[in-house]
């Protein structure tokens, strides 16, 4: 063993110096995108938990919730039909009977 040392040549220093360069970046490259991978999978399914919540929660606690959804549906309505008045003339009677 203690001769090991004393045959090695350039081309085994070499294949052992980029071997260990390469386990440095592939494990720096694991770590951060393992960190990324994971937080956005953990934003996406605490996205989903918490909107199952809001619908398993029984008819008292969720209410509120389900107001505020028909609320923004009808804002999102409501912006969609001024959109379409604005660039549509075929429905401007249809526009004209919410202006009045």
């Amino acid at each position: 063993m203690e001769n090991f040392l004393q045959n090695i040549d350039l081309s085994t220093l070499l294949v052992l110096t980029v071997g260990g360069v390469l386990l440095c970046v592939v494990g720096i490259v694991l770590f951060f995108g393992l960190q990324i991978v994971s937080s956005t999978l953990g934003l996406v399914v605490n996205f989903f938990d918490l909107f199952a919540g809001i619908l398993g929660g029984g008819p008292v606690s969720w209410c509120g919730c389900l107001l505020v959804l028909i609320i923004c549906a009808g804002c999102a309505g409501i912006g969609l039909l001024a959109v379409t008045c604005s660039s549509n003339p075929a429905s401007m009677n249809f526009c004209v009977f919410f202006a009045r």
